[in-house]
């Protein structure tokens, strides 16, 4: 397992991609596992706080109940065909972006206060009480995107390293 902020000392490039693309829109596509263990796609609201990738849930939402049960997760960036960017993002023009790992409850309250202070000051609201907040322990990381008619899958993992393969 990794922080984004160790993937950004091993891969600086492909971290910087793929912030970028998980930024140029409000949300992402997060993927969990219901009880009965059938995957479950809810909207998440990534954000980059302190070195890690963190989401935050609702309280009592689904998406928070199923990570509390299995931490296992899946984030992908809205696909560049149906993406509207964000009021002041860069175009990241053709790619996605997708990040596997483990959510971890964060339930430490200095924690908790400097991320609602930072999203305050970074976004302009705060979460609801009884939130939960989760940082998210990266397993790998991808970015695909479109090259000269070639589909390009950029991917780090904390197995195998950086991998590139360029299909056709």
């Amino acid at each position: 397992m990794a922080s984004f902020a160790d993937v950004e000392r091993v891969e600086p490039d492909l971290a910087d991609r793929v912030r970028a693309i998980l930024s140029s829109t409000t949300n992402a596509v997060l993927g969990t596992i219901r009880r009965d263990g059938s995957p479950r796609l809810s909207g998440a609201d990534p954000y980059f706080h302190d070195g890690q990738l963190r989401i935050w849930s609702m309280p009592r939402a689904r998406k928070g109940q199923d990570l509390r049960r299995d931490p296992r997760v899946a984030l992908h960036s809205i696909p560049w065909d149906s993406r509207q960017l964000r009021d002041g993002a860069a175009n990241v023009g053709a790619a996605d972006a997708k990040v596997n790992g483990t959510a971890a409850l964060s339930t430490d309250a200095g924690d908790l206060t400097a991320f609602r202070a930072w999203l305050k000051s970074e976004r302009g609201f705060e979460p609801p009480e009884n939130w939960d907040l989760f940082t998210i322990d990266i397993d790998a990381l991808t970015v695909v995107s479109a090259d000269g008619g070639h589909l390009v899958v950029d991917r780090w993992s904390t197995t195998h390293g950086r991998q590139t393969t360029r299909r056709t």
